[in-house]
């Protein structure tokens, strides 16, 4: 597994990626359209330059992808973490995870937020993070767990 820093050339792909991932769960297509529109505005060139974007590669095909980012009110975050749904189940997401988590100590944090989707609480938890609030959805009328993640 590898990762590569993303560009501006690859603003559509992280849309495609996060919207074929948030497609992967029990969603109606409203709310899925609305993350189809929340992406587009997200993933610019201005998020590239304040975050460390990455794509996620196994054997040269993107998996997925994520972003470190240092939110002005959250801190250092594990921010827009996702897998293709075919790739969902093989392992890559603790391996990614794991990959972000040494890449954030290199950056000297000592600590990771996550806001994560409802569906994946259970991912972080198995990944030694702790629940320690809820975070409004900008998309929906819904709390969204609030993930921390200790780096020792």
């Amino acid at each position: 597994m590898e990762f590569q820093k993303a560009t501006a050339d690859d603003l559509d792909l992280l849309c495609w990626i996060a919207n074929q991932a948030k497609g992967h769960w029990d969603y109606s297509q409203d709310f899925l359209d609305k993350c189809r529109i929340y992406f587009e505005e997200e993933f610019t060139e201005d998020y590239l330059k304040k975050s460390q974007t990455y794509l996620i590669k196994v054997s040269d095909k993107v998996v997925g992808m994520g972003a470190l980012l240092l939110d002005e009110e959250e801190g250092p975050m594990l921010d827009q973490f996702w897998l293709l749904p075919e790739h969902i189940g093989k392992g890559y997401g603790k391996q990614a995870f794991a990959l972000f988590a040494d890449k954030a100590k290199q950056l000297g944090w000592s600590s990771l937020i996550i806001i994560s989707d409802i569906y994946a609480e259970g991912f972080y938890l198995a990944m030694g993070t702790k629940r320690i609030g809820e975070l409004k959805s900008e998309v929906q009328d819904s709390m969204l767990p609030k993930m921390l993640l200790e780096l020792a």
